[in-house]
């Protein structure tokens, strides 16, 4: 659909004026100017239809891109969380971070992926702490002790009750237990001693049949989110080994739009029956699609030994670790290491840190310790936006990135210390500088955790939210709201437990622009007018967050900004959103000139020209 069919199919509401679809240029951008004509008769309620115009798609660009600008990798402490102004006994961090908005920092009336993300953790003393600290290290939104959660278990982050707030999911040694925004406890299940180990358990959060309401996986157990029943148990595997704790997490493995419970030795469906179940040892598990069929693989970390299953539950091949012991091997991380466009499988043991090919034969090793554990997992993101994947992962002693085709080190930090369980580092926008940031767990001798950013501030952009250890990019939307029918990660990014590397690689770029949707003058005595515009991307790779409309009027040939309005949405390749409503509330609009609508990101496009949308006045008249 052309700009010109759009505008002859979208001014439905002409109002005061008539609208022309002539398109021309304005101030050196190729952007959109429409004229309002003669004044008309004045408008009733009646011509006006107060509702968003459909959003639609446009033929995009594949060719857009951008040159490559490769940043630094010059990895400095922003800053360090090791005391809090509660439970102040409570400070060591053995567990993943998770990222995402708890609060309403910038005061727009709503908590979403534009306000500043915040780092949700728990600490241990006695028993977990759960705490909130926003992700700037400005302030702490809330410290909740005395609910007996398991002190070196995972949380998980995401909207369970449709509320549009993300809510906390925690563990105790036999129950799950949810937790408001703001820290109040919503509800406690029933026990499900025997689905979880009871010690550095990590929860899931998925809407698995496509319903609206949305399952908590936690081991074998599959629970309600609204109320924390019990749904189902399953029968078999629950996601982890003999040594320490579970890793479950819902998947759409065989494409037929219902997730399934993934665990090591079995597949359960969203009521918890068995799908399959192949006899083998249960394990920490990954998912993605290794052979190219659409449908996913299962990757199984158990005793030393990494396995890869078919979506049936076919082992296709199994190999092990370098001094590979009954306990060592951690959850394992999925990416494209090496730049070769097949995924890879990366997996730490007690004294090294190796990446697997697909079919598993060895790409790299690289020698590292843990052996209080062994069962550590990683994350991996191309910082610099070069192509080339880094390895994030931190042991005892250090916290370490390797450069992913070979494992070349690119960082050792001594400012670490660990004992160590299942917990990984995570990537994430943390402070919405538009910048990933790495924020790391700390014990034995160091507490808390710290947040690593780039010096020369030249990282890639990451996602404001990493909301769960199974994290999969899909699982979540930018403001924690959980997918009722997720795009299969596989068919995107192909990787788990990593970033989008797909943005960092300097070459596919967006192309944002605005056209217009409607305008409507009803409301011209009261000084309002209302406008609708369709913001939009015609490049070749999405925009995940952070675009915004700035609204300037043209009065006496100056241009006034007048308001700035975020999008809370995802700018997908080749769609333009519903109409976004602008309401001006401004007195004196019939002396302006034009109204102006640009469409601002941080993401580099291929072409800025066509960001601009000029309505040419005069207005309420």
């Amino acid at each position: 659909m052309s700009r010109t069919t759009v505008l002859v199919l979208l001014v439905a509401c002409q109002s005061d004026y008539k609208l022309n679809n002539e398109l021309s240029s304005g101030e050196g951008d190729d952007s959109a100017m429409l004229d309002s004509g003669d004044s008309a008769e004045e408008a009733s309620e009646e011509d006006c239809d107060l509702t968003a115009p459909l959003a639609y798609s446009d033929e995009p660009d594949e060719e857009c891109e951008n040159e490559v600008a490769v940043g630094s990798f010059t990895p400095v402490v922003e800053y360090h969380k090791s005391s809090w102004s509660q439970d102040s006994s409570s400070v060591s961090i053995m567990m993943t971070p998770v990222v995402g908005s708890l609060d309403d920092d910038n005061n727009d009336g709503i908590i979403n992926e534009d306000d500043t993300p915040d780092i949700v953790v728990v600490t241990y003393g006695s028993t977990g702490t759960l705490r909130a600290v926003s992700g700037d290290g400005a302030y702490e939104l809330f410290n909740i002790s005395n609910q007996s959660l398991q002190g070196q278990g995972a949380v998980a982050l995401g909207d369970i009750d449709g509320d549009g707030l993300q809510e906390i999911v925690a563990l105790t040694t036999n129950t799950v237990k949810a937790f408001e925004n703001d820290g109040t406890l919503k509800w406690t299940s029933p026990s499900i001693a025997g689905s979880i180990y009871g010690t550095s358990d990590a929860p899931a959060i998925a809407d698995m049949d496509g319903d609206g309401a949305v399952e908590i996986i936690a081991g074998s157990a599959i629970l309600n989110g609204l109320n924390g029943s019990i749904r189902g148990i399953g029968s078999y595997g629950r996601g982890g080994t003999i040594n320490v704790g579970t890793t479950s997490f819902a998947a759409d493995i065989d494409a037929d739009g219902i997730q399934e419970v993934v665990t090591g030795n079995a597949l359960y469906t969203p009521d918890g029956a068995t799908i399959w179940y192949n006899g083998q040892s249960d394990g920490y598990v990954a998912a993605a699609d290794f052979d190219q069929d659409g449908q996913g693989e299962i990757v199984v970390m158990y005793a030393g030994t990494l396995r890869l299953q078919d979506t049936d539950g076919t082992v296709l091949w199994s190999t092990t670790i370098d001094n590979a012991g009954s306990y060592y091997g951690g959850p394992p991380t999925v990416a494209d290491f090496d730049g070769d466009g097949e995924p890879e499988i990366g997996v730490a043991g007690a004294s090294n840190y190796t990446v697997f090919e697909g079919d598993g034969t060895k790409l790299w090793v690289r020698t590292t310790q843990d052996g209080s554990s062994g069962n550590t997992g990683s994350a991996v993101f191309d910082f610099e936006g070069d192509g080339v994947a880094e390895v994030v992962y931190a042991d005892e002693t250090r916290l370490w990135v390797f450069s992913g085709p070979d494992g070349t080190v690119k960082l050792e930090s001594t400012e670490h210390s660990n004992g160590t369980w299942l917990e990984y580092p995570v990537i994430a926008d943390v402070d919405g500088d538009g910048q990933a940031e790495i924020v790391v767990a700390h014990t034995s001798g160091r507490t808390g955790f710290s947040v690593f950013g780039d010096l020369d501030q030249s990282w890639r952009p990451g996602r404001k939210i990493w909301n769960q250890h199974a994290y999969s990019i899909t699982n979540v939307r930018d403001d924690g709201t959980i997918p009722p029918s997720p795009d299969l990660n596989w068919l995107t990014y192909n990787n788990f437990r990593s970033g989008d590397m797909d943005a960092g690689d300097g070459l596919k770029a967006p192309d944002l622009t605005v056209e217009y949707g409607d305008i409507c003058e009803i409301d011209c005595d009261e000084d309002r007018l209302l406008l609708w515009v369709h913001p939009g991307n015609l490049g070749a790779s999405d925009v995940q967050s952070g675009a915004e409309l700035v609204v300037i009027a043209g009065i006496g040939g100056t241009p006034v900004e007048v308001d700035r309005i975020p999008i809370g949405e995802v700018l997908t390749v080749g769609d333009f959103l519903a109409g976004v409503e602008i309401a001006l509330n401004e007195p004196d609009m019939d002396t302006w000139n034009s109204i102006r609508v640009r469409l601002e990101s941080e993401e580099l496009e291929c072409n800025e020209d066509n960001n601009l949308l000029e309505i040419d006045g005069p207005f309420c008249q």
